[in-house]
């Protein structure tokens, strides 16, 4: 409920030791190291080169993004939806020799890879070289021995629309010999045989005619020979392709090592562009980073084992720290609402806490449907449960689940029930139960339904908005008491609550009349109005001045008005959902007679409401989220923080079980 105290780091280390006190720092996630700054009082230090170990990490890194996929297309164990994992000793790791096996699996897999590829490439080749051959089968000569010394064989096609013996005519007449040796759909394949000396003129002829020349390999034997050994060679190289595809699978139930160094060698990485943001001189380097207060001890530990000096101190006006929220365990998983915004300025208020109250009570009345809130919930910590998901998906997954408990509350509340499903059923099946004590709950919940009385709905909206803005000014208010303004903190919004009270007297009175006198009502809203005239212009000493910032003041109402008309949008979606809901459940129920009616029924049912569902999900998010953005926040909020960002090993497969430890 609160942005974190930061500290600055500063390690002076000896150069030997900087990759293994980076890495530790890394294993603590709580350091978020900085850029350092090269210039030390009169010196200014080069940065540590690390150029060679990052080209090397990322060179291994490459070959196992290229090997996992094959790995895994051949593992016996598929991925599936829960993520998987795998728990292990990396330094262990290291020194017992299974990280070279792994990499030699990875070299062994490559290998693999290649050579199917080139089996592949061959396989084809050698099928387009029988498909090619398939016109000349007929041909007995030797493919690579058609001419003599004065005579020149080629094969070819004339376009189909040629007529065989009227080619072998006219080829006669241009002094060659012309042999049909076969046909299809598109050619006719020909011998044509000339002398050497009319080469020029036959040519031209043929080209006349739309004769495109065969081309040929320089293998020896006739059409048929070359195709059979083709053939042979193709059986010989699948047999191959079957056996290196053995070697995968043998090679894929090392996949999980694999995958052990895939993280090593990415946090190899991540420790190598570390280490580039390090200053150095001819025998040490000097680290600048960020860590929490809170886990100054734990840092301090750390670095004591190693022969470093080092030290924390508060940062300065000058310094941008990066801020790091803390919050329960409720209120943590809308942090990333926050993200999506802005990360509050560091040293200022985080309004997380109270913002995910509102964000799960406005949800709730945008999203006011018991069947639904209730899927929402189950399937989101379910999902938890199931997916093993990453922190921030996780994060996201209870947000929403505590988003569905929210709906299906004010579901209850309001009698929204997949709708109105039980009342459409009631109707269908037994009409006399609508209006028995049942069917009243079911038609209007605890309280009363929306559909039946939006007006009421809107004055619940927006008095939840109000208390949304109230809660806004008084956050502000606190904020400027606690930084030493509290005489600015009484003269600018004070006087607005006052009004505020006044203006909930009156209607009060109007709702209710003689319940609140109504020259009280009159009175409160006159001494709102005088308090914001006499106070707003609070540091101007001019009284023109002050008279004209108080009536800004006055002025500044049709903002808040503004403000508290856009909580009916709490209104617009919660009634949104609900109609849509009815619609689906009065299609349904037209298609109840007879078998593939039921059928039809359940179809509508569950499509439409599934639609429904997806449909307000979304729009209530999104409309939720922008009241706490531009309502909300815009009465307090100092944007403009850094989220702090320690260095962390990767975890994309694996976990560390000595993680921390040296």
């Amino acid at each position: 409920m609160s942005v974190s105290k930061m500290k600055r780091l500063t390690v002076f280390a000896f150069r030997e030791d900087a990759d293994r006190i980076v890495r530790r720092l890394m294993n603590l996630r709580c350091v978020e190291v900085r850029t350092a700054d090269p210039e030390r009082g009169a010196a200014v230090f080069p940065y540590l080169n690390a150029e060679a170990e990052l080209a090397e990490t990322e060179k291994t890194l490459g070959a196992i993004g290229e090997v996992l996929p094959v790995l895994a297309k051949y593992a016996t164990r598929k991925k599936g939806l829960t993520r998987r994992v795998l728990r292990v000793n990396r330094e262990a790791f290291v020194r017992d020799g299974r990280a070279e096996a792994a990499m030699e699996t990875v070299r062994s897999g490559l290998t693999c890879k290649k050579r199917l590829h080139e089996i592949e490439t061959e396989q084809a080749r050698l099928q387009a070289c029988i498909e090619s051959l398939a016109p000349w089968i007929a041909l007995e000569q030797p493919l690579n021995d058609l001419s003599t010394q004065k005579t020149e064989t080629i094969l070819g096609a004339f376009p189909s629309s040629a007529v065989s013996d009227e080619l072998v005519e006219m080829l006669a007449e241009a002094g060659a010999i012309g042999e049909p040796i076969g046909a299809d759909k598109t050619s006719l394949y020909f011998s044509v045989t000339y002398l050497r000396s009319e080469e020029s003129e036959i040519n031209r002829f043929l080209a006349e005619r739309g004769f495109l020349k065969a081309e040929f390999t320089d293998e020896a034997g006739s059409a048929k020979e070359i195709s059979e050994r083709s053939s042979g060679q193709i059986a010989a190289l699948r047999e191959e392709y079957l056996r290196v595809e053995e070697q995968l699978r043998d090679l894929a139930e090392r996949k999980d090592d694999v995958e052990i160094l895939s993280d090593i060698t990415e946090t190899t990485r991540t420790a190598a562009k570390l280490k580039q943001k390090l200053a150095k001189t001819e025998h040490c380097v000097i680290l600048d980073g960020w860590l929490p207060t809170f886990m100054e001890d734990r840092v301090t530990e750390a670095l004591n084992a190693y022969d470093c000096a080092f030290e924390t101190e508060e940062p300065t006006s000058e310094d941008e720290p990066p801020v790091l929220l803390r919050n329960n365990r409720f209120a943590t998983n809308f942090e990333w609402v926050i993200g999506m915004y802005s990360y509050p300025k560091y040293g200022t208020f985080d309004p997380t806490f109270i913002m995910s109250i509102f964000y799960f009570i406005i949800f709730g009345l945008m999203f006011a449907d018991f069947g639904y809130g209730l899927l929402l919930a189950t399937l989101c910590f379910v999902g938890i449960k199931v997916l093993n998901p990453r922190a921030g998906m996780r994060r996201m997954l209870m947000m929403f689940g505590f988003c569905g408990i929210s709906s299906a509350i004010m579901g209850a509340i309001f009698g929204g029930w997949f709708g109105d499903l039980p009342t459409a059923v009631m109707t269908q099946i037994a009409p006399n139960a609508v209006d028995s004590s049942v069917g009243h709950f079911f038609a209007s919940g605890l309280w009363f339904n929306p559909l039946d009385d939006p007006m009421t709905f809107l004055i619940v909206s927006l008095a939840v908005g109000a208390a949304h803005l109230i809660t806004g000014m008084a956050i502000k208010f606190i904020v400027l008491c606690k930084d030493g303004h509290a005489f600015e903190a009484i003269s600018t919004i004070f006087p607005y609550w006052v009004l505020f009270a006044g203006l909930g007297l009156l209607v009060v009175n109007i709702a209710s009349p003689g319940a609140i006198p109504a020259g009280v009502a009159a009175g409160v809203c006159i001494a709102g109005v005088a308090l914001i005239l006499l106070l707003n212009g609070y540091g101007q000493k001019n009284p023109l001045q002050r008279l004209i910032k108080g009536l800004g003041g006055l002025y500044g109402l049709i903002s808040y008005g503004s403000d508290l008309l856009s909580y009916s949008r709490i209104l617009a979606l919660g009634m949104v959902a609900g109609v849509i809901a009815k619609v689906i459940n009065m299609i349904t129920a037209l298609g109840t007679k007879g078998p593939i009616g039921f059928l039809l029924m359940l179809v509508i049912l569950v499509v439409g409401h599934g639609l429904n569902i997806a449909i307000n999900i979304l729009g209530t998010f999104v409309h939720a989220a922008r009241l706490q953005y531009i309502e909300f926040f815009g009465k307090f909020y100092e944007d403009g923080g850094d989220p702090f960002t320690p260095a962390l090993p990767t975890e994309e497969y694996s976990e560390d079980i000595t993680n921390g430890s040296n």
